[in-house]
């Protein structure tokens, strides 16, 4: 949905649902299991079921213009933001499961609800899915377990950008720009820890989204 610029207002808003399937999510891959491709297909690594993006563009209507001096030092602001929310990437557990060098990375067993963190063995703001739910398989054959079918933490940012025009003369005006990435200095996690053999397997012990402020000034003729 897209309202175009009018009356100092512009904005639009995107949302897609979606579901992506495949059997190899990088061209590079080697098959797990390379007699049984089907066994092998279900979400892809590039599947991110919804993702939603909201832009804006508004010019402050008060002390708008350039007729008198108090217009030209206090108006003339405009804010403009993008907003994203977004699903995280999916992602299954997997380790070499013994069925000998070049055979690349194997499922382990799915043996309960992964999302069922009561289940592990201990609780804390770290622990994403529960460890508990998988097993090692005997050595020489294949784990089996849904591909991809734990996702990690989603992502969400607000961008926002605050300007303010001096005019000049003949349409010319000075603009002072005050950018805020990730202006709310909101932390989105990192992804879990899918190395069954890691003591830190299950966690999340990273993040990222620290703000940044830029401040720029140019002149637009």
């Amino acid at each position: 949905m897209e309202r175009r610029f009018a009356k100092g207002l512009q904005f639009g808003v995107a949302y897609t649902y979606s579901n992506a399937t495949d059997n190899s999510s990088d061209l590079t891959d080697t098959l797990p299991d390379a007699y049984n491709d089907r066994a092998y297909k279900g979400t892809s690594d590039l599947n991110r079921p919804q993702v939603l993006i909201i832009n804006y563009i508004y010019e402050l209507p008060f002390l708008k213009g350039s007729s008198t001096l108090w217009h030209r030092l206090l108006g003339n602001w405009d804010i403009s933001g993008i907003n994203q929310f977004q699903s995280g990437n999916p992602f299954s557990t997997q380790d070499i499961a013994g069925v000998g060098p070049g055979s690349g990375n194997q499922f382990w067993n799915q043996v309960s609800d992964p999302t069922d963190v009561q289940k592990t063995e201990f609780t804390n703001s770290a622990v994403w899915f529960n460890k508990a739910a998988f097993a090692r398989p005997a050595n020489g054959t294949w784990g089996v377990q849904p591909r991809n079918g734990i996702y990690n933490p989603g992502f969400w940012n607000f961008d926002v950008g605050l300007r303010k025009n001096f005019p000049t003369f003949e349409g010319q005006r000075l603009q002072m720009r005050f950018e805020f990435f990730n202006v709310l200095n909101h932390p989105n996690w990192g992804g879990a820890n899918s190395n069954p053999t890691s003591g830190q397997f299950g966690l999340v012990t990273s993040k990222s989204g620290n703000r940044t402020i830029q401040i720029a000034m140019k002149y637009i003729f």
